[in-house]
């Protein structure tokens, strides 16, 4: 009984020894002590060192407070970002301060990401209610507006049509045309009695409006949208938006498109003497 003791204290107690080397072995010190540590304690201590190195060659490391304050705390540095949009090639960008530590500076969006077909799809959407309500305007009563106003000889409110929309006078087309007439117009506001007229006149692309002399009317034009050329006897003349002229009763004039887009003018025909010479 005492000799299976003695074997059990000597097994526990060289558990966690080397051999002690022989002067005359030449085999791997590796796996033995030098001879000065053979009479100390080789008791196994439990403490919260860490290891690292290979298996062959193991080392207790000290752990060391990180830095930041004295008692080795610090706060987290840590943060949160939102998933990357890989096909936008995002990523993060990080920066290695002079302590040594890495910190995150945030997030590289990459490409700029392609709204094009976004955009093509809300303009469609836009044209669609634009002309929607241009629609249902043009589907109102062509009816004019009545304005009451006041009768100057008498004193009383009279109804009066003093308002016509664009949206409802009819274009109409030049008579004995042969093909595409070259221009279209509306007359808004016409007086019989006084031999007045006024409306709009509308030209295609390229398109000119042939030699035309009136014997009774002064006709007044102004240019709303285009560039367009006018020829008044012999002498031309160019226009533009916002410019006006006035051909004279009995004078032959014609006038020409020159912008790839429709012309508009304005006009007013009236009769009676305007110019001296009348």
């Amino acid at each position: 009984m005492e000799d299976r003791k003695r074997k059990l204290s000597e097994t526990r107690g060289s558990a966690w020894t080397k051999r002690i080397r022989p002067d005359n072995d030449d085999e791997d010190d590796s796996v033995f002590l030098h001879s000065q540590t053979q009479g100390q304690s080789n008791t196994r201590e439990w403490t919260n060192a860490t290891y690292s190195g290979s298996v062959k060659n193991l080392r207790r490391v000290t752990p060391k407070p990180v830095s930041g304050s004295a008692s080795g705390l610090r706060r987290s540095t840590r943060i949160r970002v939102p998933p990357l949009e890989a096909w936008r090639n995002e990523r993060l960008v990080f920066e290695t301060l002079a302590s040594g530590e890495v910190r995150c500076m945030g997030i590289d969006e990459g490409l700029q990401p392609d709204t094009s077909g976004l955009q093509q799809m809300e303009k469609k959407s836009t044209r669609l209610k634009l002309q929607k309500t241009r629609a249902a305007q043009r589907r109102k009563s062509v009816e004019p507006l009545y304005t009451r106003v006041r009768n100057g000889n008498t004193g009383r409110l009279v109804p009066v049509a003093v308002h016509r929309p664009f949206e409802k006078c009819p274009w109409r087309a030049p008579p004995n045309g042969d093909g595409p007439p070259p221009f279209h117009y509306k007359k808004t506001f016409a007086s019989a009695s006084l031999s007045m007229g006024f409306g709009f006149l509308e030209f295609s692309p390229l398109c000119s409006k042939e030699l035309e002399r009136s014997s009774t009317h002064n006709t007044h034009f102004c240019v709303m949208k285009g560039h367009l050329e006018a020829t008044i006897e012999e002498r031309k003349l160019l226009f533009t938006v916002g410019d006006s002229f006035i051909v004279p009763s009995g004078a032959s004039y014609s006038i020409t498109n020159l912008s790839q887009s429709k012309t508009l003018l304005s006009f007013c025909l009236f009769s009676g003497p305007f110019f001296d010479y009348q």
